[in-house]
């Protein structure tokens, strides 16, 4: 969390430095988008025959590792406040101990709608598609593996900031669900939520 409030502090204080910047030159997106993001889960669980399972119950009694998210995003410009394409987010935590590791990670691979009400800075995202979750366990007397697929929705927001002119830095927050057809034991829902910077090439 102080991560977060660390990176959210230092794109409130470098939103002024482009502002005078702005107000002389007007960008303009190309036709076309590719963007990366990495940054960090602020939670992530599942439910299973009415239990709710987080990532860190899941791991209780193991070091655990960090949450870790990913964003991958690539589309096109429709109109100069909304863009539409792929978009690939995921979010996995681990952790060992005694020669266990275990991993856990939900991954989302979505059509994406992103709008910039202002046609630049702050935007939000929607979107959807297909889901898996996956669990595994290793230990030195045989291994687990788990799988399960489904379907899921997505919203986010977040602000955007113009490196020359190609090039945007953004701040993520993503909030996803995912509701799966499983059998008994396995997760029927799941859901997480990301806060993650980003670098978008127009």
């Amino acid at each position: 969390m102080k991560i977060g409030y660390l990176l959210l502090l230092s794109l409130i204080v470098g939103s002024a430095l482009p502002a005078t910047a702005s107000a002389q030159e007007s960008h303009q997106r190309d036709s076309w988008y590719i963007g990366f993001g990495l940054g960090g889960g602020l939670s992530a669980s599942w439910e299973a025959t009415t239990d709710t399972v987080s990532f860190d119950d899941w791991l209780d009694g193991l070091e655990k590792d960090p949450k870790i998210s990913l964003n991958f995003k690539v589309g096109g410009t429709i109109s100069p406040e909304t863009l539409l394409g792929f978009d690939v987010t995921a979010v996995g935590q681990g952790g060992a101990a005694s020669g266990v590791d275990a991993h856990a990670q939900i991954n989302n691979y979505f059509l994406m709608l992103t709008h910039f009400p202002n046609k630049e800075g702050l935007f939000i995202r929607l979107g959807g598609g297909y889901s898996v979750i996956v669990a595994t366990i290793d230990t030195p007397f045989g291994d687990f593996d788990s799988m399960v697929k489904g379907v899921g929705a997505l919203g986010g927001i977040g602000y955007a900031l113009w490196l020359g002119k190609s090039f945007n830095l953004t701040l993520n927050l993503d909030h996803s669900q995912q509701w799966y057809s499983s059998s008994f034991g396995e997760p029927d829902t799941s859901q997480f939520t990301i806060l993650y910077v980003g670098f978008d090439w127009y």
